[in-house]
């Protein structure tokens, strides 16, 4: 990933295994992303996957978006997951390759909030991996058809 980053760097004991996947959550700079994080969890517990999240943050983030993401690295560690955050402006490539080389049975993010969404286009990149949307009460609903999940 040829993008500048900043992140928990995972040791060596950190690293998914050659043999194991992961669950992969991708959140945005906002406080509310806890809600997936959670959901990431009880994934990855009932799929037995290690459990990861992603940001990918325009390299010109905000005060405020720094606060949200310290409080979701936070979170994040304390539901036992690695926590990446990439500055780039390029975020449906990151979180492809991300998703390529942390091996991911499953993903989990947010309600797309318009058609041409990233969140579509990356539904449709993988066909052997499931998509998990988090609704704002908390429902967790696999995405089985991309077109019907736009909030």
């Amino acid at each position: 990933m040829n993008n500048r980053s900043s992140a928990v760097i995972p040791g060596k004991n950190d690293v998914i295994s050659e043999n194991s996947h992961s669950t992969v959550v991708c959140v945005t700079n906002q406080y509310k992303c806890e809600r997936l994080i959670k959901a990431g969890r009880r994934i990855a517990d009932l799929t037995d996957t290690t459990l990861t999240v992603v940001n990918v943050s325009r390299p010109d983030i905000t005060a405020e978006d720094s606060k949200a993401l310290d409080y979701l690295f936070n979170v994040s560690k304390k539901y036992g997951a690695l926590m990446t955050i990439f500055y780039s402006t390029e975020a449906l490539k990151t979180i492809t390759e991300y998703i390529k080389i942390n091996k991911a049975a499953n993903v989990v993010t947010g309600m797309p909030q318009a058609k041409d969404s990233v969140l579509i286009k990356l539904w449709e990149k993988f066909s052997n991996t499931k998509f998990f949307t988090v609704e704002e009460n908390g429902d967790l609903k696999e995405v089985l058809n991309s077109q019907n999940h736009i909030a």
